[in-house]
């Protein structure tokens, strides 16, 4: 057969064999392009999207044995505060997490996320720093594996010095903690279609992200609906894969939905953005902050007036963006439904008068424990 094609070719004419290379040619290019084109579908997806506003490309720790880590790391949401405990917030993107950042460094709170590191890269030891705002933040950076790595060895959870500890990486953020020095989560929720809808347009205006390829200005020139329509088949629950530190290449099953939903029930306090001021309110009660003294000019300021807020036409419910979004984030909206409802049972819970004094969220005990960790940090 080899003899023949070569024969065949030796008898070609020169133009059959100039066309011959043409078509050749065509053919790669058109495979390639087919690639690229493939390639830049997938950065537009919704997983794409979401993976690169996270620092860094690792969308989970390895090495992390959830279920040790949520059990012994981070305290029931029913067990009373201890001193030894710090405030840590599930930061979900485009579900205001920038706005709750800028309320408790606004209220003087010490905060560890992102900003923390800059100019102190090289720290061998944690300390507190003011940056230009006066807004007090940790020498530390708790949003890539790399950075919380850095923290637990450094002994930020020991230390006090944090009054909230701001990650989107979750597993890995409760891995710092210990029995005796514990997580307390906290975290805003938001609807997933509004969240995949709202990072759409923020992607096309977001000049200042310093992530690889999350400004992307030529989205402007996709129609929101061709946007969604090409993943609509997929599956992407971003959320819970955050939550229970799956690698984004599995597929979230049910199973994996029960148990994110009982790590919600025990250790999330939760809040919805749908009800900020309400949310706000629980939280700074149940973590002793509520007699903070500039808390209203800065409830004014970044709760009633969100940070980073962008504005844009909303997507209807029963619209084909929604059905769409309905099939790819299908899990992630199960969840949402679940934080809704237990936003509801821990008001009975945990802020009913009947509630505070069995939980130790009364006045006198919240004070007590701001003012111990207040100590320990002057001890560093």
């Amino acid at each position: 057969m080899i003899d023949y094609i070569m024969g065949k070719r030796e008898n070609m004419t020169p133009r059959r064999a100039r066309k011959e290379k043409r078509l050749a040619r065509i053919s790669l290019l058109a495979a390639i392009s087919t690639l690229l084109i493939l390639n830049f579908l997938n950065e537009l997806s919704p997983s794409g999207v979401i993976q690169r506003l996270m620092t860094g490309r690792q969308t989970f720790a390895e090495d992390i044995i959830l279920e040790d880590v949520v059990s012994h790391n981070v305290a029931d949401l029913s067990e009373p505060l201890k001193a030894g405990d710090t405030a840590l917030y599930w930061h979900i993107h485009k579900a205001s997490g920038s706005s709750m950042k800028s309320y408790y460094a606004c209220m003087g709170l010490a905060l560890a996320d992102e900003s923390g590191i800059r100019g102190h890269e090289n720290d061998t030891e944690l300390a507190v720093w003011k940056d230009e705002n006066s807004n007090n933040y940790v020498n530390v950076e708790t949003n890539t594996y790399d950075g919380l790595k850095r923290a637990k060895e450094l002994g930020l959870a020991e230390s006090s010095l944090a009054d909230v500890i701001f990650s989107s990486r979750l597993p890995a953020a409760m891995d710092m903690f210990n029995p005796n020095n514990r997580g307390r989560v906290f975290a805003l929720f938001r609807h997933p279609i509004e969240r995949a809808v709202s990072l759409y347009y923020y992607r096309q205006i977001a000049t200042w992200e310093k992530g690889d390829g999350v400004y992307r200005p030529e989205l402007a020139n996709i129609p929101i609906e061709e946007f969604f329509e090409r993943r609509k088949n997929n599956s992407d629950n971003n959320m819970i894969a955050m939550l229970l530190n799956k690698d984004r290449r599995e597929p979230v099953t049910d199973d994996d939905l029960e148990f994110a939903k009982e790590i919600l029930r025990t250790k999330v306090l939760v809040g919805l953005t749908s009800q900020m001021e309400e949310s706000v309110e629980r939280f700074d009660t149940y973590f002793g902050w509520n007699k903070n003294e500039k808390r209203p000019m800065c409830q004014k300021s970044y709760i009633e007036h969100k940070t980073n807020s962008n504005k844009y036409e909303r997507v209807g419910e029963g619209s084909l963006v929604w059905e769409y979004l309905s099939n790819i984030l299908y899990y992630d909206i199960q969840l949402y439904e679940y934080a809704v409802e237990l936003f509801e049972d821990q008001k009975a819970e945990l802020f009913s008068a009947e509630s505070s004094g069995r939980l130790g969220l009364l006045e006198d005990q919240q004070t007590e424990v701001v003012n111990e960790r207040n100590r320990l940090r002057r001890m560093r």
